[in-house]
This record gives C-alpha cells, sequence and structure tokens, in this order.
C-alpha cells in the first residue's frame, strides 16, 4: 500500500484506489442510515403512543416532548450524511497521507475536551492548518481525543479547505473542512496556493479565489 508520508505535494495514488477505503466509506454511510431509519422508528412509534393511546391533553404535551429530541437525532444523521458526496469527491482527487500527531484534544468550556487536527499547509509544509469537524454533539473525533489517539492519523484532502481524516486501515472515517470553503458569508482563500492545489480544490467544489 502506498501511502504518502511527504506533507509537500500530492504524490501518491488517489485515496479510492487504496484497498478498504471505498469499503469504509460504505460501512460510514451505513451506519449512518441506519442510525436515521432507527431513530425515525422509534419517532413514528412515539407518536403513535402519543397520539392514540393518550387523551389526557397534559400528558400528551409532555410525552411529546421527547419527538422534539428524537426528531433532532434524525436530523444530526441527516446533516452528517450529507457530507458523504463531499468525502466521495476528496477520496477521488487526492492521496491518503500520514500524519503523527495530527488529532489533539483541546480543554474547552462547557463541552469538555474537543478534537483539533493539526495537519501541513501542502505549500508551506513548516504551516499548520486546522481545519473543523462537522456534527456538533455528535463529533466522533472528539471522543477519540478524549481517550487518546497515539497512532498516525491517516488524512486525504488538503487541510486549507476539506479533508477526509480516519483511522489507520482506514477505519473511524469523518469529515472537516474550513468555514471558507463552502461558506458563501466568507471571503474565499486566496493567497499561498499553489496552481495544483487550487485545481484540485476547485475538482473538490471548494471556493478557491482567483
Amino acid at each position: 500500500m502506498n501511502l504518502s508520508k511527504n506533507p509537500e505535494g500530492f504524490d501518491g495514488p488517489v485515496a479510492w484506489e487504496t484497498p478498504g477505503t471505498r469499503a469504509a466509506l460504505c460501512r460510514w454511510a451505513a451506519r449512518l442510515l441506519a442510525k436515521m431509519l432507527g431513530w425515525i422508528m422509534v419517532w413514528l412509534a412515539w407518536l403513535y403512543g402519543v397520539l392514540i393511546q393518550l387523551s389526557w391533553g397534559a400528558v400528551a404535551v409532555l410525552a411529546g416532548l421527547p419527538l422534539v429530541v428524537i426528531a433532532y437525532l434524525v436530523c444530526a444523521q441527516l446533516f452528517a450524511l450529507s457530507k458523504l458526496w463531499r468525502m466521495y469527491r476528496i477520496l477521488k482527487v487526492y492521496p491518503w497521507r500520514q500524519q503523527r500527531d495530527g488529532v489533539r484534544a483541546k480543554r474547552q468550556w462547557p463541552r469538555g475536551a474537543r478534537a483539533v487536527f493539526v495537519l501541513p499547509n501542502p505549500d508551506r509544509p513548516e504551516k499548520t492548518e486546522s481545519p473543523e469537524e462537522q456534527g456538533g454533539f455528535f463529533r466522533i473525533w472528539d471522543r477519540v481525543a478524549r481517550k487518546g489517539f497515539h497512532d498516525e492519523l491517516w488524512y486525504a484532502g488538503d487541510p486549507r479547505f476539506a479533508c477526509v481524516v480516519a483511522k489507520p486501515g482506514p477505519k473511524t472515517l469523518s469529515y472537516a473542512d474550513q468555514r471558507t470553503a463552502y461558506s458563501l458569508d466568507t471571503s474565499p482563500r486566496r493567497k499561498g496556493i499553489s496552481p495544483e492545489a487550487r485545481r484540485r480544490a476547485r475538482a473538490i467544489g471548494a471556493r478557491v479565489a482567483d
């Protein structure tokens, strides 16, 4: 298996061609889909109990509160699944690379420790970038960082824009990005980007200033 440990350039075969990558992405999507469908079934069962079985209004209101929580959990899984296309595009454009100490736990109140990715800038490896994992309270790497992660982090992408991050294997895939890469209410990145980095960023749909 050819994995690049060189933070400069984008050498090596794209991640999608690395054995295990396609299966890992399928498992990631299947797990989220199963969770979403499971919460929908719970929501429907609870809704049946509230609307059909309960007649006293006050009790119905109290019993309806969990529906809001369940609806939130369903939306959280749906939001995560919405990143599937971006992850696929990244894996088709960038190779896997390895980075020791690529994720650290940073103490933040009131949420406790949060995962911070520390990845080299492809055009200036002496500088680092920190894309953020999406997911709010359901950030997978927050839990990983709290327990301690001592392996080399696998990542595909450009940390100035967006990355797929994973445990070696690849396992435990997740998506991380910079707000400027896709958010229309921010200014796209402009300086210090090589022509090749611009080409690849645009290939994954990221915003790059001319």
